[in-house]
Order: structure tokens, then sequence, then C-alpha cells
């Protein structure tokens, strides 16, 4: 019996057809993308690292002893078992462990309503459980760890098409792979708009929020968006536009209905910024 639960977990199944090692090889990176950056609450906020005191304390309320220890183990679960299933290593101990968290979402946080408020944590779950029984598939880390002499040419294309992948995912999930454009896109037809960019200059992904004053537009126009690392991001703005990287609080504000722009701006727009980078972290 140990026997069978030790070769289940090592994962070496690789028997199934290209199709279906591509097809699982999709569905392990896209959920394994959505637990370290959609439900991601491990990169720091204001400078605090790991879960916040409010998702501390929905886990006391649905009665976990050590609240702050299982709301450690949540959020390193959906960070680090993202990671390891987009690369396919410890994929069905990382399906487990995710599998439980999600489970916890839809049948103890959500109360079971699995056909309204928790629908994308019961979904989540049977995707795990799916990529539990099925392995990480040929299309992995754990495939070349266990047969590093066995790259074929079919091999190499899927590769290819993880990689377009990969970029077509930080597209639609960045708005653009290397353009940020606020709702109103026919702003971006008046030439006399500056055109630069943000860029993130870090090794590890990071959120932010952006509350953007446009100068020819009443309102403001908030995103949340994830820059991938050393990403840039083109903005084509007007002249006197202000960026905000909101904080907790800017946010809050502007929930209620209220400006921040009497606040130091981390950006305002100018003509000498035309075709220049900026950086997020040096400013």
């Amino acid at each position: 019996m140990k026997c069978h639960i030790h070769e289940f977990f090592r994962s070496k199944d690789f028997q199934q057809s290209t199709s279906q090692h591509i097809g699982l090889c999709i569905l392990r990176v896209f959920v394994g993308l959505a637990f370290c950056t959609f439900f991601e609450k491990l990169l720091p906020r204001e400078g605090i690292w790991g879960p916040q005191q409010w998702f501390i304390a929905d886990v006391a309320n649905m009665g976990f002893p050590l609240p702050v220890f299982f709301a450690w183990l949540a959020v390193l679960s959906e960070f680090i078992g993202g990671l390891l299933l987009i690369l396919g290593l410890f994929t069905r101990m990382a399906a487990l462990l995710n599998a439980g968290v999600s489970f916890t979402a839809a049948f103890m946080y959500h109360k079971g309503d699995i056909s309204g408020s928790g629908l994308m944590a019961f979904s989540f779950m049977i995707m795990c459980i799916s990529i539990l029984f099925s392995g990480p598939g040929k299309y992995s880390l754990a495939y070349f760890i266990n047969r590093p002499h066995k790259k074929t040419i079919a091999t190499k294309a899927v590769l290819l098409l993880l990689l377009l992948f990969f970029h077509t995912v930080s597209t639609h999930a960045n708005g653009s792979a290397l353009s940020i454009t606020p709702v109103h896109t026919g702003l971006y037809k008046d030439s006399s708009a500056i055109r630069f960019y943000l860029k993130h200059n870090q090794a590890v992904p990071k959120k932010y929020t952006l509350i953007i004053y446009n100068a020819a537009e009443e309102g403001n126009n908030t995103r949340i968006k994830w820059f991938l690392p050393f990403q840039k991001m083109r903005f084509q703005l007007p002249a006197g536009s202000k960026i905000y990287i909101a904080s907790s609080a800017q946010v809050a504000v502007v929930m209620q209905g209220n400006r921040i722009d009497g606040d130091k701006p981390f950006l305002v727009v100018e003509e000498k910024l035309q075709d220049k980078i900026v950086s997020l972290q040096h400013r």
C-alpha cells in the first residue's frame, strides 16, 4: 500500500497520447497561474508579507484553531503550489493541497453555495482533482527529470506552444503585452497624447493598483495590474494626467466615490516623458 501511494505521488505516468498531454499541460499551467496571481496573498502589500488580517479573520471565523498558521498554510499552498503546477513538479501533491484549499473555500467559507458565490472555488477544486488523478503529463519538469535524454521534436514544439501560451496569458491579464490603455480608447487616436512606459524592475511578479486621472476626462480609471519580472507596459495619456500607485487607504477613498488627486502622484505625465521608460521602483 505504501509503495502504491509513493509511486502515485512520484508522478511517473507519462503514457497518455500527445493530445492528452497538451490538454493536461494547458489545464495545469492555467490553474497554476490562477493560484499564484489571481488568488495570490503572499507577496508584500505595503511592506508586509503573507496573509492580511482580513484573511486571518476569515480563517478564524471558519472555526480553524491557530488561524495564523492555517492562513499561512493556505497562502503558501496557493502560491508555491501554483508555481509547482506550472512547472509540473510535485504536481500531484500541489494539486492535492490546492484541492483542499478550494474545498475549504467552497464548502466552509461560501457555505456550499456552489451555484453562486462558491462556484469559482468549486470549479478550481474539480480542476485540481482532475490534475491529481492525471499527473503532470509529458510536458512538465518531472518528465525531463525522469527522462533527461528523450527530448523529441514534438516536445520542443509543444514547449514553443507553451511559451506562446504564457505570452497570451500575460497579454490578456495585463490588457496588452506591452501596453495599458484606459477604457475610453478613442482618446488614443489623438496624436498629441504622450507615449511612455512603466517598468517593473524586480525578479518576482508584483500586483499594482493604478489609479489614473486622465487630463482629458472626468473621474478616474482604476486598474489592478500584474507586472511580470522586468516587464514594461506602454501608456498613452495627455500631458497633465496623474498616475497613482494606490495604497489600501487610497483605494478605499476612491471606492467611496471620492478623489485622491490632491495627494502627491507617483507620476505626472509631461512631454519630456515621450518614449521614456519609468521604473515603478525608483521614483
